[in-house]
């Protein structure tokens, strides 16, 4: 847990972050290793990158997403430590995470990105994702993402 508090801790000073200092936190981690929806990329015994599965999805009241029945996931707190940024860690940990997430039978996956923040805009789009909608949440705007598994 300590690796993924400072992950995220690093990534609020981030060029492109949006996140404030109450969000996320070490109880945003803890809370979602006990729930089994925290994910973690490593590099040997480093911990690289880390993503949550929504245990409750929070966005489901958007309009536009495609699926919203008990087959689809929400992915959040998507972060990569900075000395492995701009090398293609994200997009491993997110493809690895939808690879999962299809063979526990999601059929969709949604998130939201910062428009604030292009390399994970870039990120989403490469490996398939569709901007679905835009939105206001949490004090930012964001672009709404689908990927139909």
């Amino acid at each position: 847990m300590e690796a993924v508090a400072k992950i995220y801790e690093e990534a609020k000073k981030g060029e492109f972050c949006v996140w404030s200092e109450h969000y996320p936190t070490a109880e945003h981690a803890h809370h979602d290793a006990e729930c089994g929806g925290l994910y973690l990329l490593t590099d040997g015994d480093t911990v690289v990158g880390c993503a949550s599965v929504e245990e409750i999805p929070e966005d489901n009241d958007l309009p536009f997403w495609r699926i919203t029945d008990d087959t689809h996931r929400e992915i959040a707190r998507i972060a990569i430590a900075p000395e492995y940024q701009g090398r293609g860690y994200a997009r491993l940990m997110v493809g690895l995470l939808l690879d999962e997430l299809r063979a526990q039978g999601a059929r969709s996956v949604h998130l939201l990105a910062a428009p604030e923040n292009p390399p994970a805009v870039r990120t989403y789009e490469k490996l398939g994702f569709d901007r679905v909608g835009e939105c206001h949440r949490y004090g930012h705007g964001y672009i709404a993402f689908e990927k139909i598994l």
